[in-house]
């Protein structure tokens, strides 16, 4: 069964026909949710950049990336309530939370490693928050395909699966990219606090490698959050 052949099998037995079988105030409460997790990007992304290039001392950069994740998890919680629209709806809303949760704890990590950079413990985690973001945003993209699919918009439905590329293709391009060149000139057989040293001197062109996904990520949620908006107004 294809997945529009199980929407169309779960909008029949939930009694929804379509875009205007959602009730205004549940579009409403999810448009406001794609609304904070996309204000949540620009936080994100700044407090990542300035962790990078240890912009102020640690601690305060602490602060600010733990900072960044209080829109994304209201959010979260806004379109986790706004009911079902999807039958992946609800395990989308859950993976997303668990992901944001592990970007949550592993945020120190990264600005702790921005300080230390030849700390292997620091990178390790860095390197795991990286994975955690990426992952998150691919789940961000998802969960706007998902609205799409329910409100019946095909140029959002290919938006979202254009931001999902986007961010998965960039991400794996970037870490292959550094291994190979890594490899070429010898960087990898040289031992652990080479490498720490030589990645940490790619870390301002590592993050401008980041800025599109962030970018195409955003673009995605705010263009759900008018979709819904326009159906909400539409159906009132």
């Amino acid at each position: 069964m294809t997945p529009d052949e199980m929407d169309r099998e779960w909008l029949s037995v939930s009694g929804g026909g379509g875009p205007a079988g959602l009730a205004s105030p549940r579009l409403l409460r999810i448009t406001r949710g794609f609304s904070c997790v996309f204000w949540s990007m620009p936080l994100l992304s700044t407090a990542h950049a300035m962790a990078l290039m240890s912009f102020m001392p640690a601690r305060w950069m602490v602060a600010g990336l733990l900072a960044g994740y209080l829109p994304l998890g209201c959010g979260l919680g806004l379109l986790a309530t706004g009911g079902d629209l999807t039958p992946r709806w609800a395990a989308r809303v859950r993976l997303a939370a668990l992901l944001a949760l592990a970007g949550l704890a592993l945020s120190p990590f990264l600005a702790w490693w921005g300080a230390v950079p030849l700390r292997l413990y620091f990178a390790a985690n860095a390197a795991a928050h990286y994975v955690a973001s990426v992952a998150l945003l691919a789940g961000l993209n998802r969960l706007a395909g998902e609205c799409a699919r329910r409100l019946d918009d095909l140029p959002l439905r290919r938006e979202s699966q254009a931001g999902l590329i986007v961010t998965l293709w960039l991400s794996a391009c970037t870490v292959g990219v550094v291994a190979w060149l890594f490899r070429r000139t010898g960087i990898l057989s040289a031992g652990t606090e080479t490498i720490l040293w030589h990645l940490s001197r790619l870390r301002g062109e590592a993050y401008l490698l980041c800025l599109l996904p962030y970018a195409m990520t955003a673009y995605v949620l705010w263009r759900a959050k008018e979709t819904g908006l326009r159906h909400a107004v539409g159906a009132a």
